[in-house]
């Protein structure tokens, strides 16, 4: 029953913890900064413990004070997750899409994932998506 507790407890530090992280005065942590979606993951995670750790205490704990208790933890953690989730993807900076003109593509000659060399005529008369990453994963 101690190690649910725990658990649950530790996962809402998590989720207060990943909340932080977008804040404007929040440091800059090395893995954590890179990005949204570092923070969300630390705030998910911290949901699933606190759910895990809940779950586990109902099943097994004492006392309906202690359970009521983790529960509303359980419910801060759950809405806290959301509501930060939903605040920071909402307000992402992802650019709307931009209607493209229909006109040929330039030439080119580009390698792809398996070194292989492709050339705007080897894809001439067939659909191609071309995707263009950062390259940070």
């Amino acid at each position: 029953m101690g190690m649910a507790t725990l658990i649950s407890l530790l996962g809402f530090a998590l989720v207060v913890f990943g909340a932080w992280l977008f804040m404007p005065d929040a440091p800059v942590v090395p893995v954590l900064s890179a990005g949204d979606m570092p923070g969300l993951i630390v705030m998910f995670l911290g949901a699933g413990w606190s759910l895990l750790g809940t779950v586990q205490f109902m099943r097994f704990g004492r006392g309906f004070m202690a359970k009521g208790a983790l529960i509303l933890l359980l419910l801060l953690s759950l809405v806290g997750t959301g509501g930060i989730s939903w605040w920071v993807l909402a307000g992402s900076d992802v650019p709307a899409p931009v209607a493209l003109e229909d006109k040929p593509v330039p030439a080119f000659e580009l390698t792809d994932q398996n070194g292989e060399v492709v050339s705007d005529v080897s894809l001439r008369d067939r659909p191609v998506v071309l995707i263009f990453t950062r390259g940070v994963w």
